[in-house]
């Protein structure tokens, strides 16, 4: 997710009108996969992820806002592929 987050920032860098795609793209993979670990985390740790003031908990709370915050996971997703469409829409 780095990378992705490097590539918009290097391309709106390198004088690029509009990252849009790139940026929706680094948003939604980013924030879906902290999602992914931070589930398998309090999975891991059983009733102790989820006990108030531990790590895991906290965690589990704050990345809940980052993905609806510039947009919704299912929102990045139809930036993308309208970003595509007109990429690539004379070609259909």
């Amino acid at each position: 997710s780095a990378r992705l987050v490097y590539r918009a920032a290097w391309l709106k860098d390198s004088g690029a009108q509009r990252v849009t795609r790139e940026a929706a793209m680094a948003k939604y993979f980013s924030t879906e996969q902290a999602q992914r670990i931070i589930d398998q985390g309090v999975q891991l740790m059983g009733g102790s992820g989820v006990v108030a003031g531990s790590v895991m908990e906290r965690l589990y709370r704050d990345i809940r806002p980052l993905r609806i915050y510039e947009g919704t996971s299912e929102i990045q997703k139809i930036i993308i592929a309208n970003q595509e469409l007109r990429r690539f829409g004379d070609r259909i």
